[in-house]
């Protein structure tokens, strides 16, 4: 009984240790690989309209300000015209709008898709960088000593590769998420089934408990 206050504090201090180091790997990575901004690839205040390329939808901001369709009859007609042809090509539009309220396309525009390719590159490179941490930080919390330090180092690791594996999770294929999630429950029934002695966890508490003897 007279070890229970000790190991509350052991749970807490690995706890600690876990989210502290998740939150240092995230900033440090936000403060030394910045992300992409929208604004250096699209100029601001520059109305673009966003296609789907899947299919000739509505336009995007939808064209509150005409006044009158009839008005805008001639002007709309161009203006679909144009984005059927910047469709074809996965371009955007850049457009504006006239005196009476009606749009106007400017020019086709890959400002957007070159930004999502970065933004895309940026969340892949991010989910290497957290791998390749949270493995590191695995390993070195599955062979130290101390048991509270191992516990919120394994921890840690495991939440930082779980952090850039959510942000590039929308970009895997089925079929990577489905290997990842493989392993990952392979390592975690292997590791409870071995009660992490391959680790040497049990190692140390046998010897901590030959110790007190």
């Amino acid at each position: 009984m007279r070890d229970m206050p000790f190991k509350i504090k052991e749970t807490i201090l690995g706890f600690s240790i876990a989210i502290i180091f998740v939150f240092f790997v995230v900033f440090g990575i936000k403060a030394f690989y910045k992300e992409p901004k929208y604004e250096n690839f699209c100029k601001p205040a520059v109305l673009i309209d966003v296609i789907s390329y899947d299919g000739y939808s509505s336009p995007y901001p939808y064209r509150v300000k005409e006044p009158n369709e009839n008005i805008c009859v001639q002007t709309n007609t161009k203006y679909d015209e144009f984005r059927k042809n910047c469709a074809e090509n996965k371009l955007d539009i850049i457009y504006e709008y006239d005196a009476k309220g009606c749009q106007i396309a400017k020019e086709c525009t890959s400002c957007n898709r070159d930004y999502q390719k970065a933004r895309n590159i940026y969340f892949r490179n991010v989910f290497i960088i957290s791998g390749i941490v949270g493995i590191v930080s695995i390993v070195i919390g599955a062979v130290l000593g101390i048991m509270s330090v191992s516990a919120g180092l394994f921890g840690g690791g495991v939440l930082t590769i779980i952090y850039g594996t959510m942000n590039y999770w929308s970009e895997l294929a089925d079929w990577a998420r489905f290997i990842i999630l493989g392993i990952a429950l392979a390592v975690l029934i292997y590791l409870g089934y071995k009660g992490f002695s391959v680790f040497g966890f049990q190692k140390k508490e046998i010897n901590k408990a030959k110790g007190k003897r």
